[in-house]
């Protein structure tokens, strides 16, 4: 076993990109994706082998969904739409601090637009 593998008893959890999580669904070597809850949403443990990893987010932590909707939409579009929830650590609140001042200008509407899009989807 090479020094930067995790030992099994140790606690770190392997993490996860979508691209490389997309490759394994295409091999079909995923056995099962668990919705474990936690504190304001879910994060999606990964299955395959004998091991396990966490979805990852962008900024290189676990991966958060506010919704149990959000990971369907999601593993739907990757190609894998089963999954199992484990709602025993989910506690309710906010994944992100309320942002106050960002929606009184939405209300107001002087937020800046992103660039191409426009107010109404073209689809």
């Amino acid at each position: 076993m090479e020094a930067s593998e995790p030992k099994p008893n140790d606690h770190a959890v392997a993490l996860l990109q979508e691209a490389p999580l997309r490759e394994l669904i295409a091999a079909r070597v995923i056995s099962h994706v668990v919705a474990l809850g936690q504190a304001g949403g879910y994060a999606l443990e990964i299955h395959f082998g004998e091991r396990k990893a966490v979805l990852a987010s962008s900024r290189g932590g676990p991966r958060t969904f506010a919704s149990l909707s959000t990971v369907a939409v999601l593993l739907q579009r990757l190609g894998f739409p089963k999954f199992e929830v484990d709602a025993s650590g989910y506690r309710p609140g906010r994944i992100r601090p309320a942002q106050p001042e960002r929606s009184a200008a939405m209300k107001a509407g002087k937020l800046p637009k992103a660039p191409g899009k426009s107010a109404k989807s073209s689809k």
